[in-house]
């Protein structure tokens, strides 16, 4: 078990290995969120208090998966890199339209892309960043994976109560 940014880092560092084939899922489960990362055999798996906050408190570990577990071809997670034009007509196309299913269009083209890894932070650069789908991806959960789930929120619970103590 370990701190989100720990989780988060060691992500990164497999995901700059190899970009192509990660799939995110964030799934709404007991008092907290759960987050999947997989690719292949392997993935992460996170407990966090809240996806809308810019540092939620949270902790992790990694986890093995079953090719037969997942529920199926799960979609390519990852950054899409824009050149400024490209960005800008992005933007022009999305906003003049207001059909919905031609933004999603536009925006399911862009995730068509391969992912490509980011680049300096203090290059100019613009990408996109996903899908982040909802749900689980398994199909069954692993006993693995229900243990490591119980021992997550025990201690995100006690961390959570921890930092707001009026919660019990």
């Amino acid at each position: 078990m370990k701190n989100i940014e720990e989780i988060m880092d060691k992500f990164m560092e497999d995901y700059r290995e190899n970009p192509e084939g990660w799939s995110f899922w964030t799934d709404k489960a007991d008092d907290f969120y759960n987050i999947y990362v997989i690719r292949e055999e392997k993935g992460y798996f996170i407990k966090v208090d809240s996806i809308y906050n810019n540092n939620p408190l949270g902790l992790g570990t990694q986890i093995s998966v079953e090719r037969d577990q997942l529920e199926k071809k799960l979609p390519d997670f990852g950054f899409r890199r824009f050149k400024e034009d490209e960005l800008k007509n992005f933007f022009e196309a999305l906003s003049k339209s207001d059909d919905q299913k031609k933004k999603k269009n536009l925006i399911q083209k862009q995730m068509r892309k391969k992912p490509t890894l980011p680049h300096n932070l203090d290059e100019k650069e613009y990408v996109m960043m996903g899908p982040f789908n909802q749900g689980q991806p398994f199909q069954y959960p692993l006993k693995e994976q229900e243990k490591k789930d119980k021992e997550l929120r025990k201690k995100l619970k006690k961390k959570f109560r921890k930092k707001y103590p009026m919660y019990r």
